[in-house]
Formats: structure tokens, C-alpha cells, sequence
């Protein structure tokens, strides 16, 4: 679905994050925190931050998208 850009960057966070529990068991909270698509903002790889209570993380967040 990725590659067919049915879910992607593009697409709203909303239908993505559905589509992804429903037709591929994600959990909710792992699908609205996709940080990136690869490589170039395009691809069928996903960065996903699933860390709980780490602080300042959003500072790096910048970083580790560049280096994906």
C-alpha cells in the first residue's frame, strides 16, 4: 500500500493511522507516530518512534530523520 501510495506521507494522518490498525494489526499509538517514510520522505520503510517517557527527543528528532 505504501509502494501504490494508497498510505504515505501524503496521505492524511487519519486514514493512515486507521488503515494501518485495521488491515495490518498496528498499535494506534505506533501508527500516529511514524517520524519518517524511506529513503527520501518516499520510501516503503518507516522510522517509527516507539519510546515512552524519553525526554528530549523532539530535539533530535531533526537528526535521526536526516540519517534514515
Amino acid at each position: 500500500m505504501i509502494e501504490d501510495e494508497t498510505v504515505g506521507p501524503k496521505s492524511e494522518v487519519k486514514t493512515r493511522t486507521r488503515t494501518l490498525v485495521d488491515d495490518f494489526d498496528w498499535e494506534k499509538n505506533d501508527a500516529q507516530k511514524i517520524w519518517t517514510f524511506g529513503p527520501d520522505h518516499i520510501g516503503a520503510n518507516l522510522l517509527v518512534d516507539t519510546t515512552k517517557g524519553v525526554q528530549y527527543l523532539n530535539e533530535i528528532k531533526d537528526s535521526v530523520n536526516s540519517a534514515f
